[in-house]
């Protein structure tokens, strides 16, 4: 791998993880690997695990006051799996403050084969959101899953793309395109594409498509060789390769089928991977990022609409086209989970989950040993040194003791999704100067009575395209309280004064397994949305609070904008004692000032911030427990 410079916390425990996804037990070793550690260029720090009483901040600790953020029912599904690893576009925000959302529906549990599985759909016009029941059920016309959604401006339509598994024989059949004119109500038309012209050769799966243009741009991975379709997917000495593919949506004509992309070679290419990979387009730019615990993370960009590639490998695997069977030292990894976005010039921001594996002599052929405890979201812009990677995303520690304080039984078999580490599931977008990335991470404090951690959906943002990042990790559903847990989450690639999330909630903690944690398969699952204002980004406060604040307004400041000097207007009910602070983009205080015994009545709070940089600021007033934000603007 490049350097890495950053911190990690390097739980000391293993987990051995086999290409089937199934756990098993720990090595013998895994204490040893631990401090074995061969690469003595990459600066990990290890941290100690520890439990005590620290709590998780409520909602009440925020502040009375403003309603920050708005969660809202918008669907259920007793499918819990969303994704095996990267995130899929599952929401999507329109112009007009209309959103549109789907997800993988299912009206019977994992164990049953959920024969009534695909996608489910929900649309806000801009007022209200459809019945979360009726939009539960899916709009494809057979058994589907794992829907991707995109919307095409040019032909004013809303694309669905689901995979086929077709109910009862477990055969693999290409993709299903919805597509449906307009808006929120219609009807959609599915269409099987890009299919096997051979029942016994699996077809691809767990698209990722994007639309820039005329073009919708899908990208996926043949799947396994199962019993029922024998024959495995081998090209050019790859097994079960990932393929891009391009439809013109104006002509209706394929003009790209299942592709190798250039450079996607068995060189360094052992075998493709579901979901280990993600796509973005803007203009003619088309980037994609591939990962996986076993191989680079690797950078796919077009700037011609696909159809010239260039492949840039950030963060190399020490063992190329590692085939599962010789052996490696404990190395660090990727756990699968990528995100990448393109800035408004184009520019790919590509970002990952730390992981770690080894593969030791009497290990079973096909399977490695991984540890979970890593807790890192590492990020790299196109344009910049391969040695600039940086970490932009941890699993905080709320109490502030200098450790991340997990319950006893935090990497229980239960509580996992796959091979994720701590921090793990980022996606991303970028607007105008700034990139919102969004993460799955455990929550010190929420833990159930069997000492398992339950997961929290956490924000980092820039404001300057990635050259620097906020200082504060932001906790976005913490305000939904204890013994809940949120996953899956994915952020819209548009925005306007909000950023707008869709996510998986339920008490049921990680993913479905036969032996370790059943009632996953039979849960019925909430699909929520979530919108986060902007402004409330930037000045550090998020969460639903619903007391009325009946004690004071902001009015205005003004001049605005202003230099040096601007006054607040603020309308107070009775006299009290205030608080006014000023934060910069990046959530730095540059101003924080008291002022006492206010008279009730219409006030003017000067604020004197000196000669501070031109540019946007946040300022908050606080008052006996209530808070209030704005913004503005220095010459």
């Amino acid at each position: 791998m490049k350097k890495i410079f950053l911190l990690s916390f390097a739980f000391a425990s293993s987990v051995a993880f086999a290409q089937t996804h199934k756990n098993s037990v720990l090595p013998t070793n895994y204490n040893t690997a631990i401090n074995t550690v061969k690469r003595t260029t990459d600066k990990y720090i290890p941290s100690v695990v520890r439990t005590d009483n620290s709590t998780k901040l409520s909602a009440t600790s925020l502040g009375k006051g403003a309603t920050y953020s708005k969660a809202t029912k918008i669907g259920e599904t007793m499918n819990n799996q969303q994704t095996n690893g990267s995130i899929y576009t599952r929401v999507y925000a329109h112009a007009g403050g209309k959103v549109s959302a789907t997800w993988t529906s299912a009206q019977e549990g994992i164990p049953s084969g959920s024969s009534s599985r695909g996608a489910g759909y929900n649309h806000f016009n801009g007022t209200s959101w459809g019945n979360p029941i009726q939009s539960s059920l899916r709009i494809d016309p057979e058994r589907t899953g794992f829907p991707n959604y995109t919307y095409s401006a040019a032909t004013n339509e809303e694309l669905v793309l689901s995979h086929i598994v077709k109910a009862g024989t477990g055969l693999t059949g290409g993709l299903m395109l919805n597509r449906k004119t307009g808006l929120g109500a219609g009807t959609w038309t599915g269409t099987a594409v890009l299919d096997s012209s051979n029942v016994l050769i699996p077809g691809i799966l767990w698209n990722r498509s994007v639309v820039s243009g005329n073009y919708l741009h899908v990208f996926a991975s043949y799947t396994d060789s199962s019993s029922a379709q024998p024959n495995s997917v081998k090209i050019n000495g790859i097994k079960n390769p990932q393929v891009y593919s391009r439809l013109n949506l104006t002509t209706n004509a394929w003009e790209v089928k299942k592709m190798l992309l250039p450079g996607y070679t068995a060189e360094r290419i052992y075998s493709g991977g579901g979901d280990n990979y993600a796509m973005d387009a803007k203009g003619s730019n088309v980037a994609i990022l591939i990962g996986g615990m076993s191989d680079d993370v690797q950078l796919y960009k077009s700037s011609d609409n696909g159809s010239n590639w260039t492949k840039t490998i950030i963060d190399s695997f020490p063992v190329p086209a590692f085939d599962y069977i010789s052996l490696i030292d404990t190395t660090y990894s990727n756990d699968g989970s990528v995100s990448v976005t393109l800035d408004k010039n184009g520019n790919a921001h590509c970002f990952w989950a730390l992981a770690r594996m080894i593969r030791t002599a009497g290990t079973a052929n096909g399977s490695y040993s991984y540890y979970p405890g890593q807790n890192s979201i590492l990020y790299w812009k196109e344009g910049t040194s391969l040695d600039s990677i940086n970490l932009v995303g941890q699993s905080p520690d709320v109490d502030g003791n200098g450790n991340l304080d997990l319950g006893t039984s935090w990497n229980a078999a239960g509580t996992r999704y796959f091979s994720n580490s701590i921090a793990t599931m980022p996606h991303a977008m970028s607007v105008d100067n700034s990139i919102y990335m969004i993460f799955s991470g455990m929550t010190e404090g929420d833990v159930d009575a069997n000492g398992r951690n339950y997961r929290d959906v956490y924000l980092r943002y820039s404001s300057d395209l990635g050259t620097t990042w906020s200082t504060k990790t932001l906790n976005l559903t913490e305000f939904i309280g204890f013994n809940q847990e949120q996953v899956f989450a994915s952020i819209s690639p548009t925005s306007d004064e909000n950023i707008h999330i869709t996510f998986s909630q339920s008490i049921i903690i990680g993913g479905y397994d036969a032996t370790d944690n059943t009632d996953a398969g039979n849960t019925n699952y909430e699909i929520m949305h979530l919108s986060v204002p902007i402004v409330n980004i930037l000045a550090g406060n998020v969460g639903v609070i619903n007391a009325k604040n009946d004690l004071f307004n902001i009015v205005s400041n003004y001049p605005n904008p202003f230099k040096g000097t601007t006054n607040i207007e603020v309308n107070f009910a009775q006299s009290t004692n205030a608080t006014v602070k000023v934060m910069n983009i990046m959530g730095q205080e540059v101003y924080n000032q008291n002022f006492n015994k206010i008279a009730a009545g219409l006030n003017n709070l000067e604020i004197n911030l000196g000669n501070v940089a031109a540019g946007v600021y946040i300022y908050s007033i606080e008052a006996n427990g209530f808070k209030t934000t704005g913004k503005m603007i220095a010459e």
